[in-house]
């Protein structure tokens, strides 16, 4: 789909749609460009709806005027999902930030798109209740992006993903019809129509735009309990993973990251290196009734001990507690202090085989002579793949391309998936044929152009005729968390 042309007509017919709430400077349109992989794609316009008025208003004024529309979070994606690649209208969410409702009766909170997850997250502790999905971008990234690429997070292992959490949506669709499912429907609907909820959430902002989500809640726990592990190597951390995983330990959090990646945020967190090297580290955390975690830390220890934990440690207090997660959230952005720029993959496979897709990693660390990294929600299988390199140099590119097909392929080999929560976007578009078949492929398609027959909703992402020209856009260090 090649790129659009707005009108100058059209232009004023959006600014009276939305009262003003829209520019076409370049220098707005530049701030919409692009996300974490800092591929570009200039929109036309941008919008920012204060209500789902708004967005009516200007869906029906694209579909006539065939401009893509994009629907956009926080921008800090690192599949290009919210960049708008064929121009058109910059959708962004970050006035409709209204907390409309908490139920606490019914555990459920209400929210705009643009609500940020760890303001939610406060506003509902406050209550005595959690929302439990917390991707490390939590202090940015926004409830309607978390929906469009179902994000993940730590806690994953025990509470599970966005999408188990999205009880209701009130959608709009390109021709402009606003359709609420779930807890936002009317008992009727509830009862009597099909919910096409679960279709929305991970699907990229490709098939409707949201404009409200009911979120389920639960109580939050009693006690949690943090732990901290080192190990001599990566491997012994990971067949900690497996060992843990096997024992049936229910923990809430199981957190791996390699050597590097604990250094370089150790430092960026407490401003020097760690006294002593560690090769692997886990973040362990459980929660739940006092009563129930008494002898939680009886069966982790011998587990750690066994597969060569050379430190472990469990959190004193509160402070404590900060410090480790903040190591933990900070990988990202400490990491870019490390080259001009990294490429970050986020694949998953079942967690007995993690042991496995590391040795697979090293040795294609190796085959393409390029640092790759790892950390990540080892208690999902969901490992950040991290390659490090030089963005203005063309050969660590073409190495880094070939890098990222064999750690997909070995992914896919392993049981595993090309996505544990960034989603596909068009970063990982041409690899999506490797993991559907024909079939399923087809049935995406179909849905698709069932939702939307015009193809202006966020063109070009997770399904492409286009080859893959991104990795020539990448020169610039990367951004976002």
């Amino acid at each position: 789909m090649e790129g659009s042309r707005l009108t100058k007509a059209v232009q004023r017919e959006i600014e009276a749609a939305v009262q003003g709430s829209c520019s076409a400077a370049r220098e707005d349109r530049i701030c919409y460009s692009f996300d974490a992989t800092d591929i570009r794609g200039l929109p036309d316009i941008v919008v920012w709806p204060e209500s789902p008025d708004h967005v009516v208003a200007v869906v029906k004024i694209a579909s006539r005027a065939r401009l893509p529309v994009v629907p956009r979070g926080a921008g800090t994606g690192y599949t290009g999902g919210s960049i708008p690649i064929c121009g058109g209208i910059a959708l962004s969410f970050e006035k409709m930030t209204r907390i409309a409702d908490v139920n606490v009766t019914a555990r459920v909170a209400v929210v705009e798109p643009g609500v940020v997850n760890d303001d939610l997250r406060n506003t509902v502790e406050s209550l005595g209740l959690t929302y439990p999905p917390d991707p490390a971008s939590l202090k940015v990234s926004t409830i309607g992006g978390n929906v469009a690429e179902g994000a993940a997070g730590p806690r994953t292992v025990l509470y599970g993903t966005t999408g188990d959490y999205v009880v209701g949506l009130e959608l709009v669709t390109m021709d402009g019809s606003i359709i609420r499912t779930g807890y936002l429907a009317s008992a009727s609907d509830v009862s009597a129509a099909w919910d096409p909820g679960p279709l929305i959430v991970g699907s990229e902002g490709t098939l409707a735009v949201v404009t409200n989500v009911a979120l389920r809640l639960t109580d939050a726990p009693e006690v949690t309990r943090t732990y901290w592990a080192e190990f001599g190597s990566l491997d012994d951390a990971a067949a900690a993973v497996a060992m843990i995983t096997a024992d049936g330990v229910p923990v809430s959090v199981l957190e791996i990251m390699d050597g590097d990646t604990l250094a370089c945020a150790t430092e960026y967190v407490c401003g020097r290196a760690p006294d002593t090297r560690s090769e692997g580290a886990l973040l362990i955390e459980v929660e739940g009734a006092a009563d129930d975690l008494a002898g939680m830390w009886g069966r982790l220890r011998p587990i750690l001990e066994s597969c060569g934990a050379t430190g472990i440690r469990a959190a004193s207090d509160e402070n404590e507690r900060d410090e480790l997660w903040e190591i933990r959230r900070s990988i990202s952005a400490s990491l870019a202090r490390l080259g001009t720029g990294k490429i970050n993959e986020d694949i998953a496979v079942p967690r007995s085989r993690i042991p496995m897709f590391i040795a697979e990693m090293r040795r294609i660390s190796e085959e393409v002579n390029l640092p790759i990294l790892a950390f990540g929600h080892a208690g999902d299988g969901n490992l950040h793949v991290n390659i490090m390199l030089d963005r203005a140099n063309r050969s660590h590119m073409v190495r880094a391309q070939q890098a990222v097909s064999m750690l997909f392929s070995a992914a896919l080999k392993l049981g595993g998936t090309l996505s544990g929560e960034h989603g596909i976007g068009i970063t990982k578009a041409e690899h999506l044929a490797e993991e559907l078949d024909e079939a399923a492929l087809r049935v995406t398609v179909a849905v698709r152009r069932a939702l939307d027959p015009s193809g202006l909703l966020n063109p070009d992402k997770i399904l492409s005729d286009r080859p893959n020209p991104w990795w020539d856009d990448l020169r610039a260090p990367a951004v976002g968390a």
